[in-house]
């Protein structure tokens, strides 16, 4: 979960309260990108965390304790050196974006009241601290960023200071019912939803866009000029109805956690309505759901930093495929409406003794349906020579639907085993599963190289489980052990099991010579449902059929089967409690 906008404005909010008119008694550097103001008020002693961390940036209170190195670093003796003793004197968020200006009184060299500015900006990788003067001349960043890094923006000692301008983006709290509908509704019709308010708002997330378009009943991938007025103007009401929250500081931060795990997944300053398989955590204050989340993120081992770039690479594998999905669908639509160009081939011959040269439209009756039309002419053709334009289109297009359809279940197949492949990425937890995955994407092609003195790792296991009945349970982890169980470990009487119609894990029950009870196909089926993309639904459908109904096609990729015998049922998905 990032840091958004809105979230950051909640945050500026309460520091207005706890952190405006504080002296700076002493800073420290913990980190290389981490800096700790330590306050003093008449309101008591605080710690300000300023974070440009590229994983978990920030800006907050904090209670924790941190580990200082034995000499400071340099910016943190230049930061001592013009702000010690400093009194802070405004915070002021930027545009409703993720950048904070901290406004300083401070006495120069001349011991002479002097301004001095912090800018911490929250940007992931790009994330930064900046001290300027009060001409917002850069004094100096704990990131420098010179012509070598950007072209467009620079930071370092001397260059004016200049906030990232998006100019496509609205500050929320500026617009009105005119602005939404003429600047933004009007110019991006071709948008779905979801993009279309992470294009247009400073500071908003994904998070912020789900919620918004489940409250206005839209769904993030509904193209923004198919949706109807009355939820267009709901969509409004919504916007509306946060800047006026943001107005009269109406926040209600809360964290939402695994109902299982109880792993901190999501934050925010409002209550995030379409997250119902989730428990809210509710807190007095946005600053202290900063300082326990991330500081919960930040001890917690996360694979999945791991396997970041394959993932990302993978995402963006799927993006094009289902682009390209798009654009041959939109072509197959075009060619399966061919018979309109025969028919006015035909209408043009039987018409062509009432065709002047200069005509360049020629009205008739189709007798097909006793509909009169209008069919477009080029005078610089014959009349003959137009009719086999439409003839020569005709054509075209009906070779053309063949190779369409044998593309578009190529495409489809894609979709279908990197959408398995990134579940697979997102659930992983072992570097030897991890290995397998990637040497899977590198023999079917979807990755260039493989490091093979990094790959020294054992070979993976898959998931053995008892259950209640006393039956073997075998669960795999990724597309090689999905076959492994499926086609090497399990014999023609087994029981399979899978999530219907999403990606997931095979999951086998071994039979030995016994009748399976429904007991024990439940079991399994709780399973599959959770170690399948839908495991935090409440209800999964789930397909089994008897292994010997499983078929392999020839020169297909890891984890794809065929069957055509089985049965489904609906359940809960639910966790093993032991794995053997």
């Amino acid at each position: 979960m990032a840091l958004d906008g809105f979230f950051l404005s909640s945050i500026v909010s309460e520091l207005r309260d706890t952190v405006e008119g504080s002296k700076i008694d002493k800073i420290y550097q913990p980190e290389k990108d981490e800096i700790i103001l330590n306050l003093r008020s008449n309101r008591g002693n605080t710690k300000l965390l300023l974070s440009a961390s590229s994983s978990y940036p920030r800006l907050n209170t904090t209670s924790k304790s941190f580990k200082n190195p034995q000499t400071p670093p340099s910016f943190c003796m230049f930061l001592r050196k013009h702000l010690t003793s400093g009194i802070i004197r405004k915070i002021v968020q930027i545009n409703m974006d993720r950048i904070v200006m901290m406004e300083i009184e401070t006495r120069d060299e001349l011991k002479s009241f002097a301004i001095k500015r912090i800018y911490v900006e929250i940007m992931g990788k790009h994330s930064n601290i900046v001290l300027t003067d009060s001409d917002n001349k850069v004094l100096d960043s704990i990131k420098r960023i010179g012509y070598n890094v950007s072209s467009k923006r620079q930071i370092f000692p001397g260059v004016k200071y200049l906030a990232p301008v998006f100019e496509k983006k609205i500050n929320l709290m500026r617009i009105n019912e005119e602005m939404y509908n003429k600047t933004l509704i009007e110019s991006n019709q071709g948008l779905k939803i979801g993009k279309f308010m992470l294009k247009s708002f400073y500071g908003m997330s994904p998070l912020l866009s789900r919620e918004l378009c489940h409250r206005s009943l839209l769904g993030e991938d509904d193209f923004l000029g198919e949706i109807d007025e009355e939820k267009k103007d709901l969509l409004y009401s919504n916007l509306e109805s946060l800047k006026r929250r943001i107005e009269k500081s109406d926040y209600y931060p809360v964290i939402y956690a695994d109902e299982e795990t109880g792993e901190y997944l999501d934050f925010h300053c409002f209550e995030m309505t379409h997250l119902e398989n989730r428990s809210p955590i509710k807190f007095d204050k946005s600053n202290e759901i900063l300082d326990i989340f991330y500081y919960e993120k930040a001890n917690f081992n996360s694979f999945k930093q791991k396997t970041s770039s394959l993932r990302k690479k993978i995402s963006n594998l799927l993006d094009k495929n289902r682009k390209k999905l798009g654009k041959l669908l939109q072509e197959l639509r075009k060619s399966e409406k061919r018979e309109i160009y025969k028919t006015y081939g035909d209408l043009v011959i039987a018409n062509i003794y009432r065709i002047d040269k200069n005509d360049e439209v020629l009205e008739a009756v189709d007798y097909t349906n006793r509909s009169r039309v209008e069919i477009r002419l080029d005078k610089r053709l014959t009349p003959s020579q137009n009719a086999q334009k439409y003839y020569k289109r005709y054509n075209k297009l009906k070779s053309a639907e063949e190779n369409l359809k044998e593309q578009i279940a190529i495409t489809e197949e894609n979709i279908e085993y990197l959408e398995n492949v990134l579940y697979n990425l997102e659930s992983v937890s072992e570097i030897e599963v991890f290995e397998e995955i990637k040497k899977e994407l590198y023999e079917t092609r979807y990755i260039n190289t493989m490091d093979k003195k990094k790959n020294r790792t054992g070979k993976s296991k898959p998931i053995r489980l008892v259950s209640k009945d006393g039956f073997e349970i075998l669960i795999g982890k990724n597309n090689i052990q999905n076959d492994l169980i499926t086609f090497k470990l399990s014999s023609k009487d087994d029981l399979w099991l899978h999530a219907k119609n999403i990606p997931g894990s095979h999951v086998i029950v071994r039979a030995e010579g016994k009748e399976i009870p429904d007991s024990t196909i439940e079991e399994a089926a709780s399973y599959a449902a959770f170690y399948s993309k839908n495991s935090k639904q409440k209800k999964v459908e789930i397909d089994y059929t008897k292994r010997q109904n499983i078929k392999k096609p020839k020169g297909s990729k890891p984890g794809f089967v065929i069957f055509h015998e089985n049965y489904s049922l609906i359940i809960e998905p639910k966790k093993p409690l032991s794995e053997q």
